[in-house]
């Protein structure tokens, strides 16, 4: 019995060695296992991975390098100077930049084209671009453009080639006599191997409203002059959509301004230079618009062209549009530069500038920094309430149908609460005016839409109109033009909105439409016109 029990400590003893025997032999496979798996890795990034970057990031380089002496040859023919010293030099550079920036314009539209599916709407060739030239020492200021920030302030932005240039602007009501002065900051970034020039911001005030103001940036260069918008109603918005820097960018910026500047604030709901990774064009399209854009408030939103992320080479979106057009959305609780609101008129009109390319959902940070906004609006003080976006929520065009749906169910209802007097969009490259919708239908209590995505761009019109389209029922008015449109609100109960047509040789309102405040009760029925356009029926024979 002894010995039997003698056996069994044996055999249960070899049997837990064995045991714990095999368990560490299954630990070390599997330690020797990993350790396989991460030299692999490591091999696979050393043999492929690193290459691959590195490729990449040569192409960039090289890419970058051809597209920046390729602008620069077409800077210096702007300006009239020469780029090797010779005609026939400057002919066949000329030619071969010429050449290199339509070929990037082939590639950047063919990408897009993919990138959105085939069924993508086809658009007519693009338009010759307008490249304005800056021929000024580097510590000028060019690119100037202003926005409001508060009640009483605006925000001076500018670039200098110089990056040790004071942020510094001067000011006063009489030309070149400044009483007071701001210093703000400045900022640069990268994109491939272009650098920016020091990006300026400064906030000067605070000022009185309706008064022409002198200024100068930086200490140095031309003096340029603002004046700040009204205290009260009534005030003029003009609105322009998908702007770009083409020749028909030109004529609608003529038209703007061919009144004498005579409005108050420029609303601009995204695709400001279509720049499109090419960062040069972000600077051309700031001298373009400077003459406009430093003697009114310029107040934007991104469009999908701003976008320009290039995850690859670790580039993150709106590099670009963030650093040079700073907006106000520190002063109106925004945690993003991407949405933002502000009052005019003292407070009788809020515009709500929306992101279409940020977050929307249920439970992101714009949608409730939406509802803490427009819970913060007391209608009886603020008659009228704006809403900005760039994919349209409302369209009846071929061109990008639906690419605004997602955002609309997400966010229509919180417009529709608040009672929101206006929608405009822009992305579709045409103009239409909807009535007044809630989800699909008809509702006199929700907003009217309007689409004015027709500013210059460079990919051309949407001239495709769907006739048994879902929504044809709800589009007032429809024509595939460019042009620019204003809305003058006169008084806390009614305004007028007025399409202005451009590709005359002047100006032609071809559209207009009375508005009367929701929060002045039910409205009553709009009456519009429209000129040689049938009263206001769509326009779908063009």
């Amino acid at each position: 019995m002894a010995a039997s029990s003698c056996d069994r400590g044996d055999t249960r003893k070899k049997l837990q060695i064995t045991v714990v025997f095999l368990v560490r032999t299954l630990l070390l496979a599997c330690i020797i296992a990993r350790g396989v798996l991460a030299l692999i890795r490591v091999a696979f990034r050393v043999a492929v991975v690193a290459p691959a970057r590195s490729l990449v990031a040569v192409a960039g380089a090289a890419f970058s390098a051809v597209n920046a002496r390729c602008a620069w040859c077409l800077e210096q023919a702007a300006l009239g100077r020469s780029c090797t010293g010779t005609v026939l030099g400057d002919a066949v550079v000329g030619a071969m930049a010429s050449s290199w920036r339509l070929l990037l314009q082939g590639i950047t539209s063919l990408v897009f084209l993919c990138a959105r599916g085939a069924d993508e709407y086809v658009r007519p060739p693009p338009s010759p671009l307008v490249l304005t030239a800056h021929g000024k020492p580097a510590s000028h200021p060019q690119q100037v453009h202003i926005s409001t920030v508060g009640e009483k302030n605006m925000r001076i932005s500018w670039v200098t080639d110089d990056l040790n240039a004071p942020s510094v602007v001067e000011y006063g009501t009489s030309p070149g006599k400044y009483t007071a002065s701001a210093t703000g900051d400045h900022t640069t970034y990268r994109y491939f191997l272009y650098k920016s020039g020091a990006i300026h911001h400064a906030t000067i005030g605070p000022l009185e409203a309706s008064t022409t103001y002198h200024y100068r940036c930086g200490k140095a260069g031309d003096e340029f002059t603002l004046r700040t918008p009204p205290a009260r109603l009534p005030v003029e918005f003009v609105v322009v959509g998908d702007l770009g820097q083409t020749k028909w960018t030109a004529s609608t910026l003529s038209h703007i301004g061919g009144g004498g500047g005579d409005y108050d604030v420029l609303l601009l709901p995204g695709d400001l230079s279509y720049a499109d990774t090419q960062q040069p064009l972000w600077d051309t399209f700031g001298r373009l618009v400077q003459p406009l854009a430093s003697a009114r408030p310029w107040m934007v939103t991104e469009g999908n062209h701003e976008i320009e992320a290039l995850p690859v080479v670790g580039i993150a979106p709106f590099a670009a549009y963030n650093a040079r057009w700073r907006m106000p959305r520190e002063e109106s609780g925004s945690p993003s530069n991407l949405y933002y609101s502000f009052d005019a008129a003292g407070g009788a009109a809020h515009v709500v500038m929306l992101g279409s390319y940020a977050e929307f959902e249920e439970g992101s940070p714009q949608r409730a920094w939406l509802e803490r906004d427009l819970a913060g609006v007391d209608r009886r003080r603020t008659p009228w309430l704006l809403a900005l976006v760039h994919a349209p929520w409302y369209n009846t065009n071929e061109a990008h149908q639906g690419e605004g749906e997602r955002m609309r169910r997400a966010m229509e209802s919180l417009l529709y609460e608040a009672r929101v007097d206006v929608v405009f969009a822009g992305h579709v490259h045409a103009y239409e005016r909807f009535t007044r919708i809630y989800d699909n239908e008809a509702d006199s209590r929700g907003p009217m839409y309007i689409t004015i995505g027709d500013g210059g761009n460079r990919e051309g019109l949407a001239l495709k109109f769907i006739k048994g389209h879902k929504s044809a029922h709800l589009s007032e008015f429809r024509e595939a033009s460019f042009g620019h449109g204003r809305l003058r609100i006169l008084n806390e109960t009614s305004a007028v909105w007025t399409w202005h047509r451009n590709d005359d040789q002047f100006a032609t309102v071809r559209d207009e439409v009375w508005l009367h405040s929701l929060a002045a009760g039910e409205p009553a029925a709009t009456v519009a016109s429209a000129a040689g356009g049938g009263g206001g029926h769509p326009a779908d024979e063009l």
